[in-house]
């Protein structure tokens, strides 16, 4: 058998055994998975905020407790009827904030959430006295601290986040009342009065916000908050001229920008 013929056949050999080895062969080489983690809102978080805020008192009887008051005009003085005014408060908050998140599976968002936040917040009002006309009195309030303690719930889009909160909310005020009484001009010299008293509130809030995740573990947010603290009583005290009451009913709006560092499965 010539050479060409022996390498001939061997390559028929080749050439039919070369299907079945091929059937043993797997069809394609296998692809090495890979995992994208499903974004998620479920963390604790710890955070800053600032804003604006807007605070609305209507207050009873401040003429009444200059007037009336045993100490200046004393009995023969009979302020006619509660007297009621109004006074608004502007200032920023600055503050802090913690809470917890958890996302369910249907992208729906529980929490809860502590803050306080301190205020500038300050109003002032001159009232004119009748009865001891032009003698006026100042009224001011000034409000440093709110804290509250919120629920809230949302729908997550991603990294969007739309919620609403409510919950219970403090503030804390001090009110002065000064100025200076002359009994339209029969006490000479004037008697000067300081009326100071001090309103721990306690009320609820309601508000709603958005936030969003633009890193890995931070989110900024802006909300809106309303507080009604109700109608409170103060204990107005002059070391000087007595003592007296003064009743506060009290409603606050604020606006706020946030930032949130995030803690927990966060991502």
């Amino acid at each position: 058998m010539s050479r060409f013929s022996s390498l001939g056949m061997a390559g028929l050999a080749i050439m039919a055994t070369a299907p079945a080895f091929a059937a043993d062969l797997p069809i394609q080489m296998p692809v090495k998975a890979t995992f994208v983690q499903r974004f998620t809102w479920t963390s604790c978080y710890i955070g800053m905020h600032g804003g604006g805020s807007w605070m609305s008192n209507t207050i009873t009887d401040p003429v009444l407790l200059v007037q009336d008051n045993v100490n200046l005009g004393g009995p023969g003085f009979t302020t006619g009827g509660p007297t009621t005014i109004g006074l608004d408060q502007h200032g920023a908050v600055v503050g802090g904030q913690l809470g917890c998140d958890y996302q369910a599976p249907s992208n729906f968002v529980i929490g809860i959430e502590g803050a306080a936040s301190g205020s500038t917040m300050k109003g002032e009002r001159l009232l004119a006295l009748p009865d001891s006309a032009p003698d006026t009195a100042l009224l001011t309030i000034k409000t440093d601290f709110i804290p509250t303690v919120t629920g809230r719930v949302g729908y997550a889009a991603d990294h969007w986040l739309f919620y609403a909160k409510g919950g219970v909310a403090w503030a804390n005020s001090k009110y002065s009342l000064t100025g200076n009484f002359t009994a339209a001009g029969a006490v000479v010299p004037a008697i000067p009065f300081d009326f100071e008293g001090l309103g721990d509130r306690f009320g609820w809030t309601l508000g709603a916000g958005v936030e969003w995740a633009f890193a890995d573990d931070w989110s900024a947010r802006l909300e809106y908050d309303y507080y009604d603290f109700g109608t409170h009583t103060a204990t107005m005290n002059d070391v000087n001229n007595g003592l007296g009451p003064l009743s506060f009913k009290t409603t606050m709006q604020t606006v706020k920008l946030g930032v949130n560092f995030h803690v927990w499965n966060w991502q």
